[in-house]
Formats: C-alpha cells, structure tokens, sequence
C-alpha cells in the first residue's frame, strides 16, 4: 500500500511507535528479564539461551507471512493479526512456570514480531516517501529507543514490584493498544487516501525481478550480512547482562550498558538514516560491521569501564547502522519493484541466526564463562566485513529497467 500526503507522516508515525513497542518487549527485555526468570524458576541458561533460539526461530520461519498476508488482506488487518498472537504470546510469557509455556511464548512473540514488524513497516515507509533513507532511518530509530526502554523498564518493574512478571501483563496491554492505532491508521478508507486523480505512486516503483535479484551472489552478501548482524546482536542481547554480572558488574549497571547501547543505537539509526541520502549503503554496513566487531571483542573484557565503553560505542554504532544499511543496500542494489518479496525472504534465510543463543546458553553452561561465544560472533562479523569489502554492485538485466506498477491490495 502506497500512502501520500498527510497521511504518511501519520502512517510512519504508527508504525514508528510500533515498533518501538515490539524492540522493548521481545529481543531487547527478554535478555534483561532472563536472569530473574532463569533465578526464581531454576532453569539452566541452557533452557534461557533455547527460548531465545525459539523467538529469533518463529520470527525468521514466519517472515513471508507479512509479505503473503499485506498482498491478501491489507496492512491493516496484518497489525490486527500480528497484534492478536502477540498478546497471546505476552500471556504465555506472563504466567510461564515451565520451560514448555516458556518456549511457545516465544515462539508466538516470534511470529507476532514478524507480522508487524520490519517488513511491512519497510515496505510500506519506502514505497510512500521520496527520501526513503531519512524516513527509513526514523523507523528504526524509534525502534533503537524501544531497544533503551526496554531494559530500563525490566529492571523499574523489577525493582518496584518484586515480580518480573507484571513486565509480560504490561507489553500485552501495549500491543492491544499500539496494534490497533497501527490498524486503524493503515486501514483503506476513501477519506483519508488520496483522490483517484492523485492514486499514484509517491516514488517510483521501477527495480529487478525477485527471481533475478535471487540469482546474483551480492544477494546473498547481503542476506549474510543481514544474517551476521542479527545473530550477534541477539546473542549479545541474551547473554551480556549475565555476561557483565559474572564479569563484576551489578544487574542494575549491566542493564544500564544495555540501555547506553541502545541509545547510542538509536542515534545512529537516524545518523544513517540521513547519511543514507549523501553516501552508499555499502560504505554504512561497512561502518556498521566494523563497529559491531570492534564492540564485541571489547565485550569480551567484561566489567572493565575502558572496555565497556568501547563495547558501548562499537556496539551501539554497529547496531544502529546495520538495519538501515542493509535496507537501503537492498534498494539501491536491486530497487522497489520486488523489495516486500526480496526482504521477507532475507529475514526467511536469517533466520540461521537464531542458533547463537542456542550454542551460546550450551557453551557457557560448559565453560561457565560467554566470552568463546562473544569471540566467535566477532569471527563472523568480520568474514562478512571482508564480503562486503569485495562486492560489487550487479548488471541489471533489461527487463529490471522498465517500471512496474505497485500491486493492488
């Protein structure tokens, strides 16, 4: 769905606070509120590190679910459905005493993140504004800014409650409420969308065929990349409150690392939003990467404050800059015309990613120690840091060069 005028900004809003909402209270809480789970239930971080695996699991499985379902039904009633297996998931989380309701929890967090998260909200930002990367770069910022609250909120409920549960009842309440403003929105009436006169376009739709984009090597650079950047941020979001309480640091401190990442991930969501429209996307998942692999070797340090700053600003550029560049890299490689199927098969294939929290919770219970799981997360950045370095930008075939109209819902 193409949205113009006012209602973009509207639109870009909702779908803005959404997934705000959907980064402080899946990947980003869950890694804070996991020591306090794992503590009062008696778990193995075996167990923890498998949810973890599960939620990162559902979202990359379902990932052609958002793409299969805004081509059937719309992108209104695709937030309704996410909203509704989010709640569920929120409730299973809330009242799970075994590690059984643990993992469907997750599991149904995993697909409500999908249904509503950054595929459509991809799609529908880039088809609708002429200066993609800027509003691309909003998007993500807000959900930087979900990335800070979420910890901060974990560890304020924990503190003025005592119960880590009241964190699941309140993210439940969020999603009912978030969901259905995104719905109401994006919903199809005639008096909030443009005149037929004015039914076109924002941008232009022009760009390759998914099946030739499919068949080039800087694709799967790409997707790589993409894969790279979300197993080690989860990875690191699952393990490293743990990881800097066993390394001398307070829960409390740890959980504020956490947020310092993510604040300076959200600033630089938005840097790379508007550096975006001056320099190649290419040259930001560079920077990105080169961040990323710098801030988890200086993770690795633990709980010194030299090496948590470092981790803080390598993490925090790295992270912030990767779903932006890899976003617009896909755009400006392969354009719009086939992006809703080109991204929701990248998020489908990294879904490969979720197996960093399964082995990192195996290999600390044997070692007793995450800093051979941060080690090997900082060997794959930096494999793919030397992909991208070498890449290419791909020839066109002659049919990628003629337009094509957006589909109709």
């Amino acid at each position: 769905m193409v949205f113009d005028g006012r209602l973009k900004f509207l639109v870009l809003a909702a779908l803005s606070l959404l997934f705000f909402m959907l980064n402080a209270c899946t990947f980003n809480g869950l890694g804070v509120v996991l020591p306090y789970m794992v503590e009062e239930l008696g778990w193995a971080w075996a167990v923890a590190g498998l949810g973890f695996t599960f939620l990162g699991l559902a979202c990359g499985l379902s990932s052609l679910a958002p793409a299969i379902a805004i081509r059937r039904i719309g992108v209104s009633r695709t937030m309704l459905l996410g909203g509704a297996i989010l709640v569920v998931g929120f409730a299973c989380m809330a009242v799970a005493r075994t590690p059984v309701l643990y993992f469907a929890g997750t599991i149904f967090l995993g697909i409500g993140f999908s249904l509503c998260g950054t595929t459509a909200g991809i799609n529908v930002i880039s088809h609708s504004f002429e200066r993609a990367s800027t509003a691309i770069g909003i998007y993500f910022t807000a959900g930087g800014l979900g990335a800070v609250a979420g910890p901060l909120i974990v560890y304020g409920t924990q503190e003025i409650t005592g119960d880590w549960r009241y964190y699941w009842v309140g993210s439940a309440v969020a999603a009912v409420l978030i969901t259905g403003f995104a719905a109401l929105v994006t919903r199809n009436r005639a008096d909030l969308l443009a005149s037929e006169e004015e039914q076109k376009p924002a941008v232009s739709q022009d760009g390759w065929l998914a099946r030739d984009a499919f068949r080039t090597v800087q694709y799967y650079v790409v997707v790589g990349a993409y894969t790279a950047f979300l197993l080690i941020n989860t990875t690191v979001h699952g393990f490293a409150v743990q990881h800097l309480a066993d390394t001398g640091m307070t829960m409390g401190g740890a959980a504020t690392v956490m947020s310092a990442i993510a604040l300076l991930s959200a600033a630089g969501s938005m840097g790379a939003g508007v550096a975006g429209e001056k320099i190649g996307p290419r040259e930001l998942a560079l920077i990105s990467l080169s961040g990323t692999v710098l801030g988890v070797l200086a993770l690795i340090a633990g709980g010194s404050w030299i090496a948590v700053t470092v981790a803080i600003i390598g993490l925090g550029v790295g992270f912030g800059f990767s779903y932006v560049s890899t976003a617009n890299l896909l755009l400006d490689l392969f354009g719009k015309r086939s992006n809703l199927e080109l991204y929701s098969t990248m998020s489908l294939v990294s879904t490969a990613a979720a197996i960093g929290p399964a082995l990192g919770g195996m290999i600390r219970d044997e070692t007793g120690s995450f800093a051979l799981v941060f080690a090997a997360c900082a060997a794959l950045g930096f494999l793919f840091l030397l992909a991208l370095l070498g890449m290419r930008k791909p020839e066109r075939p002659a049919e990628a060069m003629e337009a094509a109209p957006v589909p109709a819902e």
